[in-house]
């Protein structure tokens, strides 16, 4: 056994000392995020669960992408970097979606700290988000133990029922406490414990402690099964470096009032009386106790076949399931160091049974991933509504999904080791970001060369289409130049004659404009630059700066687009997305502003007023629109342009957007004013409820960003008399920084416009689309031993 440990410590040493690149997505219009590369192997989408992918990747060397909180699509493309909302100083950790007030919400934790875990510093707390992104609560345990303050600890942020009203956290606390430990070589005696803490806090700013438990108190630390100096346990040997013989790191709470916890060196999952015990139970007191030294079930069987019984170890994301009367829990089988109890790490449900003071546990789920990866820290099992389980698996930087019966129909990584991410989930989730987040790049190769536009909205998950406009002069007629479909990547992506400026107007799938990009200046490569430069962008990594930018001249006006043609264009590109007969009946033709009123978004700002109602803006006249002048936006998130540019003021909050469709891996060239090849449309799933706009107080020692909504629009009735051009409805430009193109009658000759009514392939069942790009190579086996399983960090 010593020779075996002492191979894993050196094995383990060796996979943290590696640096891990991956290959970053190339986001033009948002060089300042640099994501992972979401890479799918497998999908059918036929049969997956609605939802987006939360991820926080992370590798204990160094890397090249940004430590943070991640939305994915089913497709593998990126819908949200949460880069710009950490604190300095702080690692993302266990991001999903929760309720609060009754309403989705995302929420993470933001820790330093020890690797693995453990007591961390003040300024780790967990956080709470809104639609927009807005932080609306900070959540941190209070109160102390044997003279120190808790803190919040990265394992657990379990926010409860849809109220949201309290959460469970964990927290770590080392103290004097002599031990010995007969069990390990040598039976040697730590005068230094660490000892894990659970508190179900209020989240109302408060941070009111509602419930503690502390393991030391009802748990005897030789029930581990991890030894002092051992990889990330610590030695024992001083106040700072206690030897943490539990490791708490999953806490939930069931409908009775009692709690759930996981202790991953006991490899054990205990059932903890609350406050109102239905037996009558002191609160904290030990119900039962499934698996470890201490097993409180003598019946460990199972109806898995080939497996023929209970056995797990070292486990985390143990879950109350009482659709099951059970458990859940993600079973790593091992810790890199101690031998595995299986093959194959899992996701795994199990059923609890107590009657007639009989204790019976059975394995009725068992969800191994296609290449049975033997995980050594980390991990999550989720269930989802479909009756599909979603999988984390921890210290690998792999996801997937598979049905109730095991077959496996969803399989994706961001890499190779030693990268990694804590937990993984899927949720339905709708975001409306600030307008602060939309971003445009235009370039051509050079000055008559066609121009490419690359336009995206971090974090904007009802975007279905953009129009782009272009001008000769920056604040002078800018016309519709192109209109595009969004299927489902970060950047929409269109060409368009060259022209010197432009912006973008991003809309949902019933044509209510939803925000406006800053007016860009195209950029085009000077004679140094265009050797690594082609058709759509230059070299990945160039910079588009201003002093390798040419200059060029005016092109001729662009009376093709202003005169009758431009509504035959205009038709051309719309009704190749023409929808189902259903979506046609809704929006057909060109209608006026009227007819469907632009939806009002929220957008944060620091100001503490009541929201107040902004106007809504008249139909276009028949005449070119000037474009106003620009006004500095309230950036809360920074976007490096490379281009000038002039954010719309924050009256212009864009509207309500809808779920976003499947798009191609990269850019394609496209020829004039033609659109993304259309797709079957499918029925849109029923919007989630927006959140309360008058968040909670921030818990003291963290303060949250302003949480109050910007001002919404108000109505006028619309003064035009004849209907725009345009298939959807947009507001003038007098009275809102939304520009709009000449409107032209649609030509006799030409059938209706239809606006295609798309729904986002994430989030409900369509046509089999084009995934990620191909991933690389990496070497896995099939039955890996567990000196071979990587232990980046050991959580």
């Amino acid at each position: 056994m010593p020779g075996i440990r002492a191979m894993a410590l050196l094995l383990t040493g060796f996979a943290l000392s590696q640096a891990q690149n991956v290959t970053l997505l190339n986001l033009l219009s948002r060089p300042d995020l640099q994501a992972p590369t979401f890479y799918v192997t497998q999908s059918e989408p036929a049969l997956l669960a609605p939802g987006y992918i939360m991820i926080t990747p992370s590798s204990p060397g160094t890397t090249n992408f940004q430590t943070a909180p991640y939305i994915y699509n089913n497709l593998g493309h990126l819908v949200w970097s949460g880069i710009h909302h950490l604190a300095p100083g702080l690692g993302p950790y266990d991001e999903k979606v929760c309720y609060y007030k009754g309403t989705p919400h995302l929420c993470f934790t933001q820790f330093t700290g020890p690797v693995g875990g453990g007591p961390g510093g003040l300024g780790s707390y967990s956080v709470i988000m809104d639609e927009t992104y807005t932080q609306v609560a900070a959540v941190a345990p209070s109160g102390a133990f044997a003279g120190q303050g808790l803190t919040q600890d990265l394992h657990e942020f379990n926010v409860l029922g849809t109220a949201g009203a309290s959460a469970l956290v964990t927290s770590y606390v080392n103290f004097a406490h002599n031990v010995t430990y007969p069990a390990c070589p040598g039976s040697p005696t730590t005068p230094f414990t660490k000892t894990g803490l659970f508190t179900e806090v209020s989240t109302d700013g408060l941070n009111t402690t509602l419930f503690q438990w502390n393991a030391i108190d009802h748990v005897d630390p030789t029930d581990t099964y991890v030894c002092p100096g051992e990889f990330n346990v610590g030695t024992g040997n001083n106040i700072g470096d206690g030897f943490d013989f539990f490791h708490i790191n999953a806490l939930d709470k069931d409908e009775n009032g009692d709690y759930l916890v996981s202790s991953r060196h006991c490899s054990t999952i205990f059932k903890i009386a609350g406050n109102k015990n239905t037996e009558g139970l002191a609160p904290g007191s030990i119900i039962w106790r499934l698996g470890g030294k201490q097993n409180s079930f003598p019946v460990m069987d199972s109806t898995v076949p080939g497996t023929p019984n209970l056995n797990f170890s070292f486990q985390h994301h143990a879950r109350f399931r009482p659709s099951i009367n059970g458990v859940s829990l993600w079973d790593n089988a091992n810790d890199n160091i101690t031998p595995a109890s299986a093959v194959a790490s899992s996701g795994m449900s199990v059923t609890i049974s107590t009657v007639n003071g009989t204790n019976k546990a059975t394995l009725v789920e068992q969800y191994i991933s296609p290449d049975r990866q033997l995980d050594s820290s980390q991990g999550s099992h989720q269930f989802l509504p479909n009756g599909n389980h979603f999988m984390g698996l921890g210290s690998y930087p792999y996801v997937y999904e598979q049905t109730s019966n095991g077959t496996n129909i969803f399989y994706a990584n961001w890499g190779g080791l030693p990268l990694q991410s804590y937990r993984a989930f899927k949720y339905v989730w709708v975001g409306k970001p600030p307008i602060t987040e939309i971003a445009l790049f235009g370039y051509a190769q050079n000055c008559t060369a066609p121009a490419a536009f690359y336009a995206s909205w971090n974090g904007a998950t009802e975007v279905i289409s953009w129009k782009y406009f272009t001008s000769s002069s920056e604040n002078g007629t800018f016309a519709l130049a192109a209109t595009a479909v969004n299927n489902g990547t970060f950047e929409t992506f269109t060409t368009a004659p060259f022209n010197l400026y432009a912006y973008a107007i991003a809309y949902d799938d019933l044509g209510n404009m939803l925000g406006q990009t800053p007016t860009i200046s195209v950029f085009v490569p000077d004679t140094a630059l265009a050797p690594s430069c082609n058709a759509i962008s230059c070299a990945v990594g160039t910079n588009y700066g201003a002093a390798s930018k040419a200059t060029c001249a005016a092109p001729p006006a662009p009376t093709v687009i202003t005169s009758s043609s431009s509504t035959a264009v205009s038709t051309t590109l719309m009704s190749s997305t023409t929808s189902k007969a259903t979506s046609a009946a809704k929006i057909q033709g060109t209608p006026s502003v009227t007819t469907s009123p632009v939806k009002g978004r929220k957008t944060p700002t620091p100001s503490t007023s009541p929201p107040a109602q902004a106007k809504k803006t008249p139909s276009p006249s028949s005449s070119p629109i000037k474009k106003p002048k620009k006004t500095p936006s309230s950036s809360t998130s920074p976007i490096k342009q490379s281009v000038k540019t002039s954010n719309p003021t924050p009256t212009s909050s864009p509207a309500k957007a809808k779920k976003t469709p499947s798009p191609s891996t990269s850019p394609v060239k496209q020829s004039k004013n033609t659109p993304t090849p259309s797709t079957s449309p499918v029925k849109q799933p029923k919007k989630t409820p927006s959140p309360s706009t008058s968040p909670p107080a921030q818990a003291k020692k963290t303060p949250s960003p302003s949480t109050s909504p910007v001002k919404q629009p108000k109505k006028t009735p619309s003064p035009s008399t004849s209907p725009p051009a345009q298939a959807k409805k947009t507001p003038s430009p007098s009275t809102s920084p939304v520009r709009q193109p000449k409107k032209t009658p649609t030509p006799s000759t030409s059938s209706p416009a239809h606006v295609r009514k798309t729904p986002s392939p994430s989030m409900t069942k369509t046509r089999k689309p084009t995934l990620s790009p191909s991933p690389p190579s990496f070497p896995l086996s099939s039955t890996p031993s567990p000196s071979s399983s990587p232990t980046a960090k050991r959580h």
